[in-house]
């Protein structure tokens, strides 16, 4: 079934037509009575994750200052939030404050954690219920007519399904957008502080990915639109047989309505196969293209290092301390780049399958 044949069959295209800017409606209309939950939900994400990004540059600031003795914590990468008097000179004692700044950033991390699920969870959970009880009120409140060309499954599917996965995209995907902006711009940032040269480099597959993740939702959306149209017509199926199952065996006709429901349940399972096939391929592409960029960043690195002197056209120095940040934070750059278009479609799960668009 294609694109253009589901929306014919879709039953409620008239009503989805109607509406413009859902998205702008959802968050005007629903989530304005949330605000303060959202708000501080997006607040303790940033925070926990901008302290998700201090252990690795702690590490690297101890291999050179404490395990090689290169220079001094103020030497490094100034830590910009404490004076110089407040630094460590020491070996030992620098060693100490790394850990306890690493133990810190951990303990406090969770509690932002917290309060960013909390507050996440509460404002979708919230307009779930809105939305789930604004549906039915409007939907009573139709005349006959609307109710004459629509079976009970696919209403169900809606006040249901869709709700359902609208939570999850509100509560999952937005965590993941908030969490994946921040960690791209703050470990782009601090890649570039480290050593700009390097940073370009490491980010040369970012362009690749934008163009292949732009490809697979052109692909994916049309699909995702045939398993949407199918499970409605499986669910308007089962409903139908289930409530009418004395007839059925009255009239005895189970072997035609057990074909009937094997046709619904196999356009469903062509429908989803697709999609998925479609998913699996798209998801280690991501991963090829993010492990070439790194591969080619720790090469770099790495010669850059063991010879002291800059490899090609770079110019500079590059400690072994920070080359070690250097890795970790591109390892955490690019996936998360990638993994733009898992906070769209993943966290949203449609009758089991983690692929599902809202």
């Amino acid at each position: 079934m294609s694109g253009v044949e589901w929306e014919d069959d879709d039953p409620f295209e008239e009503q989805r037509d109607k509406i413009e800017n859902p998205m702008k409606r959802l968050f005007v209309e629903y989530g304005r009575d949330y605000v303060p939950q959202v708000t501080v939900g997006v607040f303790a994400s940033v925070f926990a994750r901008l302290l998700d990004l201090l252990p690795p540059l702690m590490l690297g600031i101890a291999i050179d200052a404490v395990f090689y003795e290169d220079a001094l914590f103020s030497e490094q990468i100034p830590l910009v939030v404490l004076p110089d008097a407040w630094l460590p000179t020491g070996q030992t004692a620098q060693f100490w404050f790394t850990i306890a700044v690493i133990g810190g950033a951990f303990g406090i991390g969770a509690g932002f954690h917290w309060i960013r699920n909390w507050g996440f969870n509460a404002f979708a959970q919230n307009i779930q219920h809105d939305v789930r009880t604004d549906t039915y009120d409007k939907m009573q409140r139709l005349n006959m007519e609307f109710f004459s060309d629509k079976q009970t499954g696919e209403m169900m599917s809606i006040l249901s399904n869709d709700v359902n996965r609208l939570e999850r995209f509100l509560n999952d995907g937005m965590n993941s957008l908030f969490r994946l902006s921040v960690m791209v711009v703050g470990i782009g940032v601090l890649l570039f502080w480290i050593n700009w040269q390097l940073a370009l480099v490491a980010l040369l597959p970012v362009p690749i990915i934008g163009g292949f993740t732009y490809l697979f939702i052109r692909i994916i959306q049309p699909k995702y639109a045939e398993v949407r149209s199918s499970v409605g017509k499986m669910n308007s199926r089962l409903e139908n047989n289930l409530g009418g199952i004395q007839v059925i065996k009255s009239s005895n006709t189970e072997p035609y309505e057990s074909d009937r429901v094997d046709d619904v349940s196999m356009d469903y399972f062509d429908a989803n196969w697709d999609a998925i096939t479609t998913r699996i391929k798209f998801f280690p592409g991501l991963r090829v293209l993010a492990g070439v960029g790194f591969v080619v960043t720790f090469i770099i690195g790495g010669l850059w290092v063991f010879q002291e002197t800059p490899p090609g056209p770079f110019t500079g120095e590059l400690s072994v301390g920070m080359f070690v940040v250097f890795i970790l934070y591109t390892q955490r750059f690019i996936w998360p780049m990638a993994q733009f278009t898992h906070s769209m479609f993943g966290p949203i799960r449609f009758e089991g399958i983690d692929h599902s668009p809202i």
